[in-house]
């Protein structure tokens, strides 16, 4: 592939578009995740002791060895690389909407980029979009027949989260051939073999030092309402407008459902007879739902689970609006980031709202739906206050002349990086979770037990029990 070409210059154009409307985003710390500052941790506690260090089970070494390499380095830098990836996802997904003809192919690519999920997870420290980044690049490489590469940006992505490999059976529904057995088998091992390879090279770490036990994931809190599952599958991952347009596109496509024909954004794939490569190409887009649907359902905590499902949808949409539609639909989705936002109050780690919004409560949790603040103001403004809070925390901290046990939670992963690498507080402990055992050897050994807001709640919850406001007071 020659971008020097001139045919690729609107490629370089999306490219660049991609990349820079990230970086104002950039330098509010590693991200509103712990999980983000845990990949952080983990960098450096690997770099430091030459042992691979997960942040999490079952773990991502892709992801985490690349940051691993770069130890020490501020939220910027680490960001820089999701901004990146970003960019190197919506590039490849153009270059597949351009290989399956598809008409509007740079519009349906920047609904990709401007997704509320995906260009929120593409600011911070975080591996949706490296996977999904090495995703599309493997169905890239399937469509023009290069099974080999395939594979191994599918084990790419594997190596990141290991849920990718889910995506084989996709795959599989393109590339087979009816009453070709023989067709079949040769080109899933030339996917598979690479594809084993580089997952099985990116596991061994992990394999070695934890054996099977690390094949497992974490589940520490009780199944969430069924009203926050579906906010973060739905609007949690599309927007207030991205979500509302899908709806008027659903209604549309119901409304003209016995006159439906397949629209004129999707002519060709594959080089197949046209209704055979459509089929397959919508009959895996549909598969990828499914599956990642699937998956969420099973620990439905986070919004950006979803990424990988945003490019199918796009393209399924593609396959049976019009133009008209199809441009409306796009047009809703890149706005959906910039207007509309919907998050929480909470002074400590939610978002700051202009006096345009209103307040509601779902689930026991106050949030606010601010018409002219999209979701990427409020995730970064987010990350801004928990910075704040995390900053006071550990100001007082330092200040604190007994030996002290503070319940961090959530807020654990954030106050060792702030404290790294050399901790200057020494009369206070900082522990995530405690059980009521670990508490009452500490109170033993003369530590007073504090949690931080709402910490208590959570710590029972982990361990089952009803022992924290007993044994701890607040910080």
């Amino acid at each position: 592939m020659n971008f020097s070409d001139r045919k690729y210059f609107p490629f370089v154009v999306l490219f660049i578009i991609v990349f820079v409307s990230r970086i104002p985003f950039l330098s509010a710390g590693y991200g509103v995740e712990e999980d983000s500052w845990g990949i952080v941790l983990a960098a450096a506690h690997t770099a430091l002791t030459g042992i691979y260090e997960p942040s999490r089970f079952p773990g991502h070494p892709v992801h985490e060895f690349i940051y691993s390499t770069f130890p020490f380095h501020p939220e910027w830098f680490y960001n820089l690389f999701s901004a990146f990836f970003s960019a190197i996802a919506t590039l490849f997904f153009a270059l597949i909407l351009k290989e399956l003809k598809f008409k509007h192919f740079l519009l349906a690519s920047l609904a990709l980029a401007f997704t509320p999920v995906f260009y929120i997870s593409s600011t911070y420290t975080i591996d949706f979009v490296w996977t999904i980044a090495f995703i599309l690049i493997s169905f890239y490489c399937l469509l023009k027949e290069q099974f080999i590469v395939c594979g191994i940006f599918l084990g790419l992505a594997i190596g990141c989260r290991i849920t990718s490999g889910a995506m084989f059976l996709p795959f599989m529904i393109i590339f087979w051939q009816k009453n070709n057995l023989q067709h079949n088998i040769k080109i899933a091992i030339r996917v598979l073999i690479p594809l084993v390879i580089v997952s099985f090279v990116s596991y061994l770490p992990l394999m070695i030092e934890f054996g099977a036990s690390f094949f497992m994931y974490y589940d520490q809190f009780p199944y969430p309402s069924l009203a926050k599952v579906i906010y973060k599958m739905i609007p949690g991952v599309f927007g207030f407008l991205g979500v509302s347009a899908i709806g008027i596109c659903i209604l549309w496509m119901l409304a003209n459902r016995n006159k439906l024909e397949r629209g004129n954004l999707f002519e060709n794939g594959l080089g197949l007879p046209t209704g055979q490569a459509g089929k397959k190409i919508i009959l895996s887009s549909i598969a990828v739902i499914i599956l990642f649907v699937i998956s969420y359902f099973r620990l439905p905590q986070k919004s950006g689970y979803m990424i990988t499902v945003i490019p199918f949808v796009i393209i399924l949409f593609g396959y049976y609006l019009n133009s008209k539609m199809f441009n409306f639909l796009c047009s809703c989705l890149i706005l959906s980031s910039f207007f509309c936002s919907i998050n929480l109050t909470d002074k400590l780690r939610g978002s700051t709202y202009s006096r345009l919004a209103v307040t509601f409560t779902i689930s026991g949790q106050e949030l606010f739906f601010d018409p002219i603040s999209g979701p990427i103001f409020s995730d970064y403004s987010k990350r801004e206050q928990k910075i704040k809070y995390t900053d006071e925390v550990i100001e007082m901290a330092g200040s604190i002349s007994s030996k002290t046990v503070v319940i961090a939670g959530w807020w654990y992963n954030q106050i060792l990086v702030g404290l790294f690498p050399d901790n200057s507080i020494h009369n206070v402990i900082f522990e995530s979770y405690i059980d009521e055992q670990k508490m009452i050897e500490y109170i033993s050994k003369g530590y007073v037990i504090k949690y931080l807001p709402e910490q208590n709640v959570y710590n029972d919850q982990m361990f089952k029990m009803e022992s924290t406001d007993k044994l701890a007071t607040e910080f």
